[in-house]
């Protein structure tokens, strides 16, 4: 079986750089194409990527101290299955970072009222998407097993060193 490498920071920045380009594309092709303003985003967004960021950070610390701090192992499966939400989190995340990014990035010089609430709201949506993004880093990261000379060092450094 083949081991599962955590996100590599050449694949974050790639998923964000799309999220980028689809976000600063997209509100001239709607004009372009339906003739009418895009949407205005709604808070909505910004708040279920909070709260998942919220969710998956939980997860981050409860895996961190039960895996590395108190040294507890738990299943295989659940161990599987916390990867590849982090796994799907840090796609969602970067996706969305790059694509609400990008979305205020096409309104950034607008003097619209319209336009100013698209910028402040897509850009807390990118925020919120950010803190999913490092969230589900940090859960990834928090998913690697301790090494064996991780293992060697705790016991050893738990033993007294004064002799008897």
């Amino acid at each position: 079986m083949r081991q599962v490498r955590r996100s590599s920071p050449l694949y974050v920045v790639a998923l964000i750089a799309a999220g980028l380009i689809v976000g600063r594309l997209l509100p001239p092709l709607i004009v372009r194409f339906d003739g009418a303003s895009p949407p205005v985003p709604g808070w909505a967004a910004a708040i279920v990527m909070l709260c998942g960021a919220i969710a998956i950070g939980a997860l981050a610390w409860g895996t961190w101290q039960n895996l590395h701090r108190r040294q507890r192992w738990f299943a295989a499966e659940h161990g599987i299955r916390l990867l590849a939400l982090a796994k799907a989190a840090v796609m969602v995340g970067g996706v969305f970072t790059g694509g609400y990014a990008g979305y205020a990035l096409a309104y950034l010089g607008s003097s619209t009222e319209m336009g100013e609430m698209r910028l402040w709201r897509s850009a807390a949506a990118a925020g919120a998407a950010l803190l999913l993004l490092i969230a589900a880093l940090v859960l990834e990261w928090t998913c690697q097993l301790p090494s064996d000379d991780d293992e060697e060092k705790a016991s050893s450094s738990d033993a007294d060193p004064s002799p008897a």
